[in-house]
């Protein structure tokens, strides 16, 4: 006797129900890793705290994984969230450059970008991460130099952007973000007791400089210059060996680099501001479309930022 088979035989597999991460949710997951806080992920999204949360329990729940280690104030990635973190950043580029390619206008070229060295680093990577999904097509020719270097290159044509940290904002730039300077130093170093202070700078046009030998003279201190150094990693390599002190903007300052406070006796520093600047000649649609995107994201990621003071 034949038996005949149907779609509900105990012998045919069922077929797994598909699963599929939204773009959106990944997106939210990402900016929550990179700023720290749901709160800072929807100010990038332009979402509420309270959509971020659920989008970062939607994609727990699918994965059944705890994607973030929470405290009070700040989320941290637990070991799943940090090997999600790169394969979500692939999924988000993938969907942009899609995207990209099939709705954004053909603007390609070269745009020369002007970043001091102290600033690069902690602000720089995801806005030209995005602004590179965003337009493929368009190259930036970065140029590490001290802020008034920066600007006399801007002046005479080398470059058609530049950031620059600056105490003032002058006229023809415009300010994106407000940030207090602090001294810093190696971790339980003695460098900050002695007398003369030795105080470490990369370069003797850095606007720093300025500030730290103003405050120091004010205040009476006796001190003595340490380098150039030439780049951040012979810094921090000198702060580290306890050989000097020096000063960065607060939110640059790298974890096992300490803040000195008003305990170690320094004199306090002026706030600084990060400036944008455009060339004025020559302007084109890639430098405005990049100027466009860093104020943007200026204004997403750091802005909202009350000005911390020191000490």
């Amino acid at each position: 006797m034949s038996v005949i088979m149907n779609a509900n035989s105990k012998n045919e597999r069922p077929a797994l129900p598909l699963r599929n991460i939204d773009v959106a949710v990944a997106r939210a997951f990402v900016a929550t890793a990179e700023t720290g806080s749901m709160t800072g992920a929807g100010r990038l999204l332009n979402l509420t705290q309270g959509a971020i949360s659920q989008q970062i329990k939607r994609l727990e729940e699918l994965l059944d994984k705890n994607l973030f280690e929470r405290d009070h104030r700040h989320l941290t990635l637990t070991v799943e969230g940090e090997r999600l973190l790169l394969h979500a950043r692939r999924l988000i580029s993938l969907n942009d450059e899609i995207w990209g390619l099939m709705s954004a206008p053909e603007v390609e070229g070269t745009v020369r970008l002007g970043v001091p060295r102290d600033i690069i680093r902690p602000f720089m990577p995801p806005i030209l991460r995005g602004f590179n999904d965003a337009w493929p097509r368009v190259q930036i020719d970065l140029v590490c130099m001290s802020s008034p270097k920066l600007k006399k290159a801007l002046g005479e044509g080398e470059i058609d952007l530049a950031l620059t940290t600056e105490t003032e904002t002058p006229a023809g730039a415009e300010r994106l973000v407000a940030e207090d300077l602090v001294w810093i130093g190696g971790r339980g170093g003695r460098a900050v007791t002695e007398t003369p202070l030795p105080v470490a700078i990369n370069d003797a046009t850095c606007t720093f400089r300025a500030a730290m030998v103003e405050a120091l003279e004010r205040d009476g201190r006796d001190w003595r210059m340490v380098g150039p150094l030439g780049n951040n990693d012979a810094l921090l390599a000198t702060l580290e060996a306890d050989l000097a002190v020096t000063s960065l903007l607060r939110s640059t300052v790298p974890a096992h680099i300490e803040i000195l406070g008003a305990e170690c006796g320094l004199p306090a520093l002026r706030p600084f501001n990060v400036n944008l600047y455009m060339r004025t000649s020559n302007n084109n649609t890639v430098q405005q479309e990049l100027a466009d995107y860093i104020r943007d994201q200026f204004q997403r990621r750091f802005a909202a930022q009350p000005v911390r003071r020191a000490g």
